[in-house]
């Protein structure tokens, strides 16, 4: 997990990777007046009553252009299950449609864990690996393998020796040649698995204090042994906890050129508080100069800080994923019960959902094509429309620092949506907080008369945490979502 290379003492490393951890419980503060403020709204009754209010934010959805369907390819996180994946239940899983699952058996037999240790304390982690494997084919998901956590340089463990130390590469060749007759025993090889060959290694300690050559030696040699041994598999990297305008990209990248030891997938962190996934552009700039082409697109496989895990931001990286086209796995700074448990912080460490939970399942219920959104300056969206289901869901965000009233402004309603210009509006808010969370609070489901095939849905935006997801429905359904 990451950040950039000068973020602070290995105590914070260690504290945000869940080996200590103080939760801090949010309530959820619900306004009165902001419930019925949206119901006049809705309704369109008069708010003569109220002095009418600028907005704070506005996001418009243009559900005449359409983009796709979606594929959920930000659902997903790092560890967050116990180690034989057998919790939480997996409908947990399944119903939030998780598409990545990330793991190498860090923390397992500390203080000496780890192929550098011994070889049963490789096993141990390596038994992870199958295991999360396992879940990952039953959800339909894709498990990314943690080399250097299998090599034991997980932060906690102690690991004196890396990969290429003193120019002797006889046993990172071993453990490569280990780990990929194990990949291949288990049935781990196709595009569903991907090998991720070093986590963070601009950063923290994860390769030691060893030099960059060293790691690019590294990354080539591992690079190629997989390529040669699995000629389909699909290699990621280089995980920096630095985005694509940090220093680390620039001599990556000239190198992978230069040895023609270019990954399917480019990966990096979203971990240093304010980051935003949209930063693709400055690599996308990067990669063109250099004529090195990406056959499998990016994934941010780490995003959001510990402060960043609510229902607010947690949507608003959905908004920024989709519209960017990018994979993204929630960070994991794990709760009170370490990395094995929690989802990412989408559940209780006994695998209740939190209110963010809520948002990545309304994120999953989105089908039939997603459909263009304009964000505001903190204020995103994801948005898709169903002609089969009669139904369109907008799963809105915040950065986190808009309160007040937001407008969620929308064109070009289809007709099948409505019913003699009439269409339901549920609201539903997702609270922040660290307690189970039953069901998104239901903040109004009211008629509304459109203008023109569009309308407005104000929401009182009290706690900027907080997420929110509106369904729009015929006016003779229900407009019930779950």
């Amino acid at each position: 997990m990451g950040g950039p290379p000068n973020k602070g003492s290995l105590d914070r490393v260690v504290q945000r990777k869940g080996y200590k951890h103080t939760s801090t419980k949010l309530h959820p503060k619900i306004n009165p007046w902001s419930l019925l403020c949206v119901l006049i709204i809705l309704a369109g009754c008069s708010t003569a009553a109220r002095p009418v209010q600028t907005a704070a934010d506005t996001v418009t959805i243009n559900m005449g252009s359409t983009l796709g369907a979606p594929t959920y390819q930000a659902s997903g996180f790092i560890y967050g299950l116990s180690p034989d994946a057998s919790s939480p239940p997996q409908n947990m899983l399944s119903d939030i449609k998780v598409k990545y699952l990330r793991v190498g058996g860090a923390q397992l037999g500390c203080p000496n864990g780890g192929w550098i240790n011994s070889f049963s304390n490789y096993q141990t982690r390596w038994n992870t690996v199958k295991a999360y494997y396992t879940k990952a084919q039953a959800i339909g998901a894709t498990v990314i393998i943690l080399l250097h956590d299998l090599w034991g340089a997980d932060l906690v463990c102690t690991v004196n020796t890396f990969p290429g130390d003193n120019g002797d590469w006889t046993n990172y060749t071993n453990f490569m040649t280990q780990v990929i007759n194990d990949a291949k025993a288990a049935g781990m090889t196709g595009l569903n698995v991907q090998w991720d060959i070093w986590n963070e290694p601009d950063c923290c300690g994860f390769f030691g204090s060893r030099s960059e050559s060293q790691y690019l030696e590294m990354w080539k040699r591992g690079f190629q042994q997989i390529r040669a041994a699995i000629s389909n598999a699909v290699i990621t990297g280089p995980s920096f906890s630095q985005q694509p305008n940090g220093n680390a990209f620039p001599s990556y990248l000239d190198y992978i050129k230069a040895n023609n030891v270019i990954p399917n997938v480019i990966s990096w962190h979203e971990e240093r508080g304010g980051n935003d996934p949209s930063d693709k552009s400055t690599l996308d700039t990067m990669l063109s100069s250099l004529g090195i082409s990406i056959s499998d697109g990016y994934n941010v496989n780490e995003y959001g800080t510990r402060s960043e895990q609510d229902p607010g931001h947690s949507a608003w990286y959905l908004a920024r994923f989709t519209r960017n086209g990018m994979a993204g796995l929630r960070g994991n700074w794990g709760m009170n019960t370490g990395l094995w448990a929690g989802m990412g912080d989408l559940v209780t460490s006994n695998g209740q959902p939190l209110g963010q939970w809520w948002i990545y399942k309304r994120y999953a219920d989105i089908t039939g094509q997603l459909v263009s959104v304009t964000p505001g300056s903190q204020v995103d969206a994801v948005a898709g429309t169903d002609t089969n289901a009669k139904k369109a869901i907008i799963v809105v965000g915040n950065e986190g620092g808009v309160t007040g009233l937001v407008n969620v402004v929308i064109h070009n309603i289809p007709s099948y949506l409505q019913n003699s210009r009439k269409i339901y509006v549920l609201v539903e808010q997702m609270p922040t907080g660290n307690s189970y969370v039953s069901a998104p609070t239901v903040v109004s489901n009211s008629s509304m008369t459109l203008s023109e095939n569009s309308l407005t849905v104000t929401i009182n935006w009290s706690t900027a945490t907080d997420g929110y997801a509106i369904t729009l429905t015929p006016e003779k359904s229900s407009g019930s979502t779950k």
